[in-house]
């Protein structure tokens, strides 16, 4: 794990009446973003998981932002999403990097499902 994220963050909260659950880990890959996709849309299509429209480009490469797909229908789906750190986001986060983040792609892998089992939305 990379330093200062060592731990798995994992949660319940309930802002609009309804619990969501989630737990998210962050993790650097000594590869480029396109490795690090690669294998999630692999791993992800091999388990059944099916690619969702929140996915997102990036504007100045050709390299998506993010890559989110969702497992099981519309009323029972739990959310994978998986984007890449940028300066910036861990910037506002406050969040101190150790040397690793400098030579291989940071980012970080969510779950996240509603209580009742219908999932949220990948920005969530």
């Amino acid at each position: 794990m990379p330093q200062g994220f060592e731990d798995l963050e994992a949660g319940c909260w309930e802002d609009s009446g309804e619990a969501s659950l989630y737990a998210e880990r962050t993790y650097v890959f000594p590869g480029d973003r396109a490795d690090v996709t690669e294998h999630y849309r692999a791993a992800a299509e091999r388990e059944g998981w099916k690619p969702s429209q929140a996915t997102q480009q990036s504007s100045e490469e050709d390299m998506p932002v993010n890559l989110c797909f969702t497992l099981g229908k519309a009323d029972d789906a739990t959310m994978l999403d998986v984007y890449f750190l940028t300066e910036e986001i861990l910037d506002a986060e406050e969040t101190k990097t150790g040397p690793e983040f400098s030579s291989g792609a940071g980012y970080r892998v969510t779950v996240t499902s509603t209580a009742d089992g219908s999932a949220t939305s990948c920005s969530d």
